[in-house]
């Protein structure tokens, strides 16, 4: 089965932008084609926050159609309707500016993520202000029309000067507008504000028990100058909470670090199951340490941030969702560091021409030995031969009977040590051979294992493609580059 994370990749538009125009311009879109470049690895990695961020940061650097299509599309993935259908409607609306199947992906999209949009029309009597939704500022009081969020439930607020923040959480069914009346109190003071910092993501925050957003917040909590309870709560884990108390106009910093409960995984947990690329990576989930997994762990249900790391290769991060119940599967794939990779690449060359050697030299002296022994066995029937001729010259009555009277001669005993010598030796060099055949043998056979069992030089500069869509309309003044994860493309 196709990971969504696959499908998605392969709808990303994978290119690279280059301009030759002024210099400034020409540094800030070499910078954008790095960044884009960037976010497909860090998609293709299963970052898709890190891959959002280096697409938007592209954007910002060269505002082209192709590129806030990937933006879109990671938007989709990551469950922000509203950010993703943006995305897109400002793709549709310049046609003539991306490729025809990127178009019209983009409209198949677009219909999907508004099914997931809702509205929340806001009344409120104060002349200005802020809107917040989650406690991420939105828009400016007055707003002329509804706000468009994603379908479940948010808070909604307005904070402005003189007066109490006014909050509520409401639920936004889809294509439907809920009305929010937000009657906000005038206070003596100026407001204060804490920034409270979580590792543990998706957790609902809460200010004097009412839920105000969820972690990762990006902007401090507006609150009135006094004593506050900030706690953080999600499922699988213990809430974290602590007082404060805070003048006016002042700024508390909390940090909240909920511990994952072990009594409530049976019913609130899946399990995380990380199959990394190198052994001994040390894994840290939500700023917990996992240590090196050996296999799956019951972790809290729900999104998460991983960490990886080892030494000797590039850190990095993941986003996963884990399911109740059920199995998240992630492989991480680690990038070695430049010096890993050129040590790695140095020895597993050397090995690979060790072997080569070594199978070299087995094989000459196995062929060596062989020859010596087959050439010697070669020999053997004329040497006994001509040894059994002398034998036979020294039996009983024969010319060179022992005890005849030539039996002690030389002309009889040179020629039989000599046959006999002869023999002796053609057997000592047949086993040499064989033995020595063996023994290169046996040496070709290790070198050979050594050369099969060896790393691959190559190993880290393989990096596994994804495929991608292809087709691209040209743009005046853009032009190619191969793209680091598929074929050079156009936009």
């Amino acid at each position: 089965m196709t990971s969504p994370r696959a499908n998605l990749l392969a709808l990303l538009a994978a290119a690279s932008v280059v301009w030759s125009t002024s210099t400034a311009r020409a540094d800030a879109r070499g910078e954008a084609a790095e960044r884009f470049d960037r976010g497909l690895r860090l998609v293709d990695d299963g970052d898709l926050s890190g891959g959002l961020a280096e697409f938007q940061r592209a954007y910002d650097l060269a505002p082209l159609p192709v590129i806030l299509f990937n933006v879109g599309l990671v938007e989709a993935e990551l469950g922000r309707p509203v950010d993703a259908a943006k995305a897109l409607r400002q793709v549709i609306a310049k046609p003539e500016a991306v490729a025809p199947e990127r178009l019209a992906r983009a409209k198949e999209v677009l219909p999907k993520e508004l099914d997931r949009i809702g509205q929340v029309a806001i009344t409120a009597s104060v002349p200005e202000g802020t809107v917040e939704l989650d406690n991420v500022e939105v828009a400016k009081w007055p707003m002329a029309d509804p706000l468009e969020v994603s379908s479940g439930s948010h808070v909604v607020g307005i904070v402005t000067r003189g007066y109490a923040p006014a909050r509520q959480e409401v639920r936004v069914a889809a294509h439907e507008r809920t009305d929010v009346q937000l009657d906000l109190v005038p206070i003596e003071g100026v407001l204060a504000h804490v920034a409270l910092h979580s590792h543990v993501p998706h957790a609902d925050v809460l200010l004097d028990g009412k839920r105000v957003g969820q972690t990762p917040l990006d902007t401090t909590i507006a609150v009135v100058p006094g004593a506050h309870r900030i706690e953080v709560r999600r499922a699988g884990y213990t809430s974290s909470s602590r007082e404060l108390t805070l003048g006016d106009g002042a700024q508390g910093d909390v940090t909240l670090e909920p511990a994952i409960d072990a009594a409530s995984l049976s019913r609130e947990g899946g399990w995380l199951d990380v199959e990394s690329s190198e052994s001994q990576t040390v894994m840290r989930m939500d700023g917990q340490d996992l240590g090196v997994m050996l296999g799956p762990v019951l972790v809290p249900a729900g999104a998460h941030r991983l960490h990886f790391a080892r030494t000797g290769f590039i850190e990095g991060d993941r986003d996963v969702d884990v399911p109740v119940g059920a199995t998240a599967h992630v492989q991480l794939v680690l990038e070695p560091t430049p010096d890993t990779r050129v040590a790695y690449a140095a020895g597993a060359s050397s090995r690979r021409t060790w072997s080569i050697v070594t199978m070299v030299v087995g094989a000459a002296v196995a062929g060596g030995g062989a020859a010596l022994a087959l050439v010697a066995q070669s020999q053997l029937p004329d040497a006994q031969s001509q040894l059994d001729v002398q034998i036979a010259q020294r039996a009983p009555m024969a010319v060179c009977d022992p005890m005849g009277p030539n039996g002690l001669t030389a002309a009889c005993d040179d020629p039989f040590d000599a046959a006999q010598s002869k023999v002796d030796t053609l057997h000592n060099e047949r086993t040499a051979g064989w033995i020595g055949a063996g023994a290169g043998g046996a040496v070709f056979v290790t070198g050979l294992v050594l050369l099969l069992t060896g790393d691959n030089p190559h190993r880290y500069d393989e990096r596994p493609s994804q495929p991608v869509l292809e087709g691209w309309r040209f743009v005046p003044s853009i032009g190619l580059r191969t793209a680091s994860i598929t074929a050079a493309a156009a936009f």
